[in-house]
C-alpha cells in the first residue's frame, strides 16, 4: 500500500502536469479590479461597525499597487476604528507599518510598528511581538541602524524559538544573517546563514531554500569568491525556475548577471541581465526594472558604450522620478558622473556628482553624501588641482566616519593624505596616513573570517550529508513513479503532437515560398538603403570639395593677385616697409593656401578609398615634437608656448603619417585660436587598451551649437582666428577620417571666452586595429 504522503505529493505534481499541458490560465484583469473598488466604495458610504472595517480592509489591500496613497489612507481608518480594541489595533498598526515601509517612508513605518510592538506587550501578544520585533529590526537595518537591527531581531528569534514555527525561526535567523553581511562581518553572517538553510531544508520549502541559496551567493559575492558565488546562484536559480516564481527568477538572473561582469564576461553579464530585465518588465514592478537598467548601463560603460550607457541609466532615471525614490536618483546622477569621468569629460562628471550630492544632503544620506563628497574632491584634486577639493574631501572623511563605512573611510583617508602632501603640509598628511593605516586593520580580519567561514562550511557539509543521504533514498523512489508516470503523458502529448503538426506542417509549407521572396525583398530593400546612406555622403563629399574650390581656394589667389600687384607699385616708390608687409602677407597666404590644398588632397584620397594605412609602434612625444616643427612659424608669430604633460616612453600603435597629420591639424586650430602669447597644453592619459590625447587651448573657445557642428559633412561653420586667420573646416574632417581608420574616436569639448579641448584616442597594440596591416616597429 502506497504511503499517503507520497501519494500526496504525487497527485501534487500530476497535477501540476496536467495544469501546465493543458495551458490553463488564471488571469485578473485590472478592469475587473476597477470594478470592485467602485461597488466596494459605494457598500462603504451606507455599512457601519465590523462591517466597514472589512470593507476598508478590502479596500487598502485593492489599491496597493494602483495608487498606494489611497492603501495608506484606508489602513489609517482601520487603526482608528479598530482603537477600542487592542489586538485588532495593533494588527491594523502592524499592517499600516509594512504599507509605510512598501512606499519607503521608514520614520513612519518605524513609528507604526513601535506603537503596535507597545500594544502586543501590553496584551502579552508573543506571536505579534516577535512579528514587530522582527519588522522593527529590518527597517533599522535599511536605515543602517545596525546595532539597533541586531537588537530587535535578537529579541524576536528568542521568543520564535520558544513560541514560534520553524520557518518563523528560519526567517530571521536569515535576518540577521543580513544584517551581519552589510556589516562585512562574513563569518556571522554565514554561520545564521547556514543556520536558516539548515532548518529550511528539513521544512521543504523550495522559495525559502532558494532564498538561503541566494544569501550564501551575495557572501562569497562579496568575499571575492566569484566562482563559489556563481555557484550558490546557479542552485537558487534551478530550484526558482523549478517552482516557477518569476519574482525570484528575475532575481537570480540579476545576480548572476553581477557575477559574470565582475569576471569581466560582459557579454553573459547582459545576456542574463536583459533576461531578468524581460521578466520584471513583464511583472512590472518599477523598482527592479530600474535596478536592472542600471546595471545594465555599467556593463555598457565597461564595453565603452557611452551612448547605450546613458540611455539605460536615463531610462532607470525616469522610473525612479516616477516613483520619487531620490536615493537611488541620486546613486545613478554618481554613475553618470563615473561614467563621464572615463571619458575625460570633467566638467560633466563634476556636474553630475554635484545633483548626486545634492539629493543625498536632501534626504541625509550619509553614506552617499561620503561618496559624492570624494568623487567631486577627487576630480578637483587630480584634474582641477583646485583647493576647494579639500573642502570635499574633508565633507567625505566626516560622513564616511558617520556611517561607519571602513571602504569610504579608507578611500577619504588615503585621498586626503594625497592631498595634504601635495599642499606640503606633511603634518596633516600624516595625520591621514595613519587614518589610512587603520583601514588595513580590515585585511588581518578578513583573514580570520574566511579561517571561521572555511570551520563553518566544513561543520554544515558533514552534517548536511547525513540527512541528505537519508531524505535522496525515500525522494528517488517517489521520483521514479512520478517519472514514469511523466513518460506516459509526454508520449500521449506526443501522438496529439504529431497529428496537429501535419497540419500545421502543409500550412508552413505553402507559407514558406512567399516568406523567402519576403526576405528576398527585404533584403534587397536594405541594400538599396544602405546605397542610399553611401551616395548621400558621396554628394555630401563632392558639395563640400567644390564649395571649397569655388569659395575658400578661390579666395586666397584673389587676394595675392592683389597683393603681388600692390607690390610690384611700391618698388617705383621704393616703400620698404610696405614691400616687407606685402611680402610677408603673400608668405603667409601661400602656407595656407598650401596646407588647404594638401588637406583637400589627402581627405579626397581618404574618402576615394586610395589611402594606404601602414600602422606600426611610434613613440607620442616625438611624433609630437615632429608635428610641432612644421608649426614653428606659427608659434613664433604669436609667441604661444606648448606645454607637454604626458610620459614621454609612451607608445601607441597606428599609421605615423596618419597621425602626424592630425596632430598637425589639431596643434595647427589651437594655435589659430589662441591669443598671443597664449598657452597650449597637450596632455595623455595610459588606459587599458587606449593612449588618450587632449590638446587644449585657453583661446577663443565656441558655442555648444557650434561645436556639434565641426565633425560633420553637411555644415558651413567656419570661425577667424585670434589674427584674422582664414580656414575651410576641411583639418577636423581630415582628422576624424584618419582617427576613426587608426582605430580611434575623437571628441571635443569648449566653452565661449575659455578656449577649446580636443580629445584622440590610438590604440596601444594592433588588437583593436581590425583588418589594418601590421607594420614593424622603425
Amino acid at each position: 500500500m502506497m504511503n499517503p504522503k507520497v501519494r500526496t505529493v504525487m497527485l501534487c505534481k500530476l497535477k501540476y502536469i496536467f495544469l501546465i499541458l493543458l495551458f490553463f490560465p488564471i488571469t485578473l484583469v485590472l478592469g475587473e479590479s476597477q470594478d470592485r473598488i467602485q461597488k466596494v466604495e459605494e457598500l462603504l458610504k451606507s455599512t457601519e461597525g465590523g462591517e466597514k472595517i472589512a470593507l476598508l480592509k478590502e479596500l487598502s489591500s485593492l489599491y496597493i499597487d494602483i495608487d498606494p496613497d489611497k492603501s495608506i489612507d484606508y489602513a489609517k481608518e482601520v487603526v482608528i476604528l479598530n482603537s477600542t480594541d487592542p489586538a485588532e489595533k495593533s494588527a491594523s498598526l502592524y499592517n499600516l507599518g509594512n504599507l509605510y515601509r512598501r512606499v519607503n517612508n521608514f520614520r513612519l513605518a518605524l513609528d507604526s510598528h513601535k506603537q503596535a510592538l507597545e500594544i502586543r506587550k501590553t496584551i502579552n501578544d508573543l506571536k505579534g511581538t516577535a512579528s514587530s520585533l522582527n519588522n522593527i529590526g529590518e527597517i533599522y537595518k535599511i536605515l543602517n541602524k545596525y546595532d539597533e537591527a541586531l537588537i530587535h531581531l535578537n529579541r524576536s528569534l528568542e521568543i520564535r524559538e520558544k513560541n514560534g514555527t520553524q520557518k518563523e525561526v528560519a526567517y530571521t535567523l536569515n535576518n540577521i544573517g543580513s544584517v551581519f553581511w552589510l556589516k562585512k562581518d562574513y563569518a556571522s553572517s554565514l554561520e545564521f546563514y547556514l543556520k536558516s538553510l539548515e532548518i529550511r531544508s528539513d521544512l521543504g520549502d523550495k522559495s525559502d531554500i532558494s532564498s538561503s541559496l541566494n544569501n550564501l551567493g551575495n557572501v562569497y559575492k562579496n568575499l571575492n569568491k566569484p566562482n563559489k558565488a556563481l555557484d550558490y546562484y546557479t542552485k537558487a536559480l534551478e530550484i526558482r525556475e523549478e517552482i516557477g516564481d518569476k519574482t525570484l527568477i528575475a532575481f537570480s538572473l540579476n545576480d548572476i548577471g553581477g557575477i559574470y561582469w565582475r569576471l569581466n564576461n560582459f557579454n553573459e553579464s547582459l545576456a542574463y541581465y536583459n533576461r531578468s530585465l524581460e521578466i520584471r518588465k513583464e511583472i512590472g514592478n518599477k523598482i527592479f526594472i530600474a535596478a536592472t537598467l542600471k546595471n545594465i548601463g555599467t556593463v555598457y560603460k565597461d564595453l565603452n558604450e557611452l551612448d547605450f550607457s546613458l540611455k539605460n541609466y536615463n531610462e532607470a532615471l525616469k522610473i525612479y522620478d516616477e516613483i520619487n525614490d531620490q536615493k537611488e536618483q541620486a546613486n545613478v546622477f554618481s554613475l553618470i558622473g563615473n561614467l563621464y569621468e572615463s571619458y575625460n569629460n570633467f566638467d560633466k562628471s563634476l556636474e553630475y556628482h554635484k545633483i548626486s550630492l545634492s539629493l543625498h544632503r536632501r534626504i541625509g544620506n550619509n553614506k552617499g553624501i561620503a561618496y559624492s563628497s570624494n568623487s567631486i574632491g577627487e576630480i578637483l584634486m587630480k584634474y582641477y588641482q583646485s583647493e576647494e577639493a579639500k573642502d570635499y574631501l574633508l565633507s567625505a572623511f566626516d560622513h564616511a566616519n558617520l556611517c561607519k563605512d571602513r571602504s569610504l573611510q579608507k578611500i577619504a583617508s588615503e585621498n586626503l593624505f594625497e592631498y595634504f602632501s601635495n599642499q606640503g603640509d606633511y603634518k596633516k598628511a600624516l595625520e591621514y596616513f595613519r587614518e589610512y593605516s587603520s583601514t588595513q586593520y580590515d585585511s588581518i580580519i578578513d583573514q580570520i573570517d574566511k579561517d571561521k567561514i572555511s570551520e563553518f562550511e566544513a561543520n554544515y557539509q558533514i552534517s548536511k550529508n547525513k540527512d541528505e543521504i537519508k531524505s535522496l533514498k525515500a525522494y528517488n523512489r517517489q521520483q521514479t513513479i512520478v517519472i514514469y508516470l511523466f513518460v506516459a503523458l509526454i508520449i500521449l502529448a506526443g501522438i496529439i503532437g504529431y497529428v496537429a503538426n501535419r497540419n500545421i506542417k502543409i500550412r508552413k509549407e505553402a507559407t514558406q515560398a512567399l516568406t523567402d521572396k519576403n526576405d528576398e525583398l527585404e533584403e534587397m530593400n536594405s541594400r538599396l538603403k544602405e546605397t542610399e546612406v553611401t551616395l548621400k555622403d558621396l554628394n555630401l563629399t563632392k558639395d563640400k570639395i567644390f564649395n571649397i574650390i569655388s569659395n575658400d581656394l578661390r579666395t586666397p589667389f584673389i587676394d595675392m593677385k592683389l597683393m603681388s600687384s600692390k607690390l610690384l607699385d611700391s618698388f617705383n616708390q621704393a616703400k620698404i616697409e610696405e614691400q616687407k608687409h606685402l611680402s610677408k602677407n603673400i608668405r603667409d597666404l601661400s602656407f595656407q593656401t598650401y596646407d588647404l590644398v594638401e588637406n583637400i588632397l589627402l581627405w579626397s584620397a581618404s574618402q576615394s578609398g586610395k589611402t594606404k594605412f601602414s600602422p606600426r609602434l611610434f613613440n607620442v612625444k616625438e611624433l609630437l615634437d615632429y608635428s610641432l616643427t612644421k608649426l614653428s612659424e606659427q608659434l613664433i608669430e604669436k609667441n604661444v608656448k606648448v606645454i607637454f604633460n604626458l610620459d614621454s616612453t609612451s607608445k601607441a600603435y597606428a599609421d605615423t603619417a596618419a597621425i602626424c597629420e592630425v596632430f598637425k591639424n589639431l596643434l595647427s586650430n589651437a594655435i589659430k585660436f589662441s591669443y598671443r602669447e597664449g598657452k597650449i597644453t597637450v596632455s595623455a592619459r595610459e588606459k587599458k587598451y587606449w593612449v588618450e590625447l587632449d590638446i587644449s587651448d585657453e583661446g577663443v573657445g565656441m558655442s555648444k551649437t557650434n561645436l556639434h557642428k565641426i565633425f560633420r559633412l553637411d555644415n558651413n561653420y567656419l570661425a577667424l582666428g585670434t589674427a584674422q586667420e582664414k580656414g575651410a573646416g576641411i583639418g577636423l574632417l581630415l582628422c576624424k577620417e584618419y582617427v576613426e581608420k587608426n582605430g580611434g574616436k575623437i571628441w571635443a569639448d569648449s566653452e565661449e571666452g575659455k578656449g577649446s579641448s580636443f580629445y584622440i584616442t590610438i590604440p596601444k597594440s594592433d588588437k583593436l586595429m581590425g583588418s589594418v596591416p601590421k607594420k614593424e616597429d622603425q
